[in-house]
């Protein structure tokens, strides 16, 4: 088939996950194994994510029913359509801000990305929106702290207690994430010398890396 396999691993819940060189390569292969095996295998072909925004700085009178109405209606030169924009949910900040998270195909996105938007009496700044999940019981990425199934670990010193029960000083931060990677690791150590909040944790860019690749940009 000349389809070039890039890894094949066993997963443990009896699954293989086959990853190829190419979407095209993915479809190619994804079709013979229904056509040879069909009665046998089951084929999914995980589909990429939507990709999504963060909506700066909106009127706080904006809510997540009426935004896309009020995007199309102010905005018309980005000649969007109803459903190409959905609101997902608004957030404030520390500064008492109000910003909005949306989803979008990629078309649109690079239309928005080019623009800033007219939102009420407002001009809206836009940028992409990436968050990595963090449990707050644990301390680790892609769980929620309901989910967790780990041991309470400080964010700040990877200690057995909670963040408020630190006082470990900032030279005595460890980051369990970044431990855990370089316990289990062949490819050499990655500094763990640092919170697990820190915005500088490799395990978090490696977490948002992972995140863009799955993203339909």
């Amino acid at each position: 088939m000349k389809v070039g396999i890039k890894t094949l691993t066993s997963l443990k819940d009896g699954r293989v996950l086959i990853k190829v060189e190419s979407i095209d390569k993915t479809d190619l292969l994804s079709t013979k194994i229904s056509d040879q095996c069909g009665e046998v295998l089951d084929v999914n072909v995980p589909k990429l994510r939507k990709p999504r925004l963060i909506t700066c700085s909106i009127p706080q009178d904006i809510r997540v029913e009426n935004l896309e109405e009020t995007i199309l209606a102010q905005n018309p030169e980005l000649n969007l359509k109803l459903g190409e924009v959905a609101a997902r949910f608004k957030f404030r900040t520390k500064r008492g801000e109000t910003n909005m998270v949306i989803e979008v195909g990629p078309e649109t996105r690079k239309k928005m990305l080019q623009t800033k938007l007219k939102i009420g009496w407002l001009i809206c700044k836009l940028g992409d929106y990436l968050m990595a999940k963090r449990c707050f019981k644990c301390s680790r990425f892609n769980h929620r702290h309901q989910d967790c199934r780990g041991e309470e670990t400080c964010p700040l010193c990877a200690g057995g207690h909670t963040l408020k029960d630190c006082k470990a000083p900032t030279n005595r931060h460890k980051c369990i994430s970044s431990m855990t990677y370089n316990r289990y690791s062949k490819k050499g150590k990655i500094c763990e010398n640092h919170s697990s909040l820190s915005k500088n944790c490799p395990r978090l860019h490696a977490v948002l890396t992972k995140y863009r690749q799955n993203t339909d940009y």
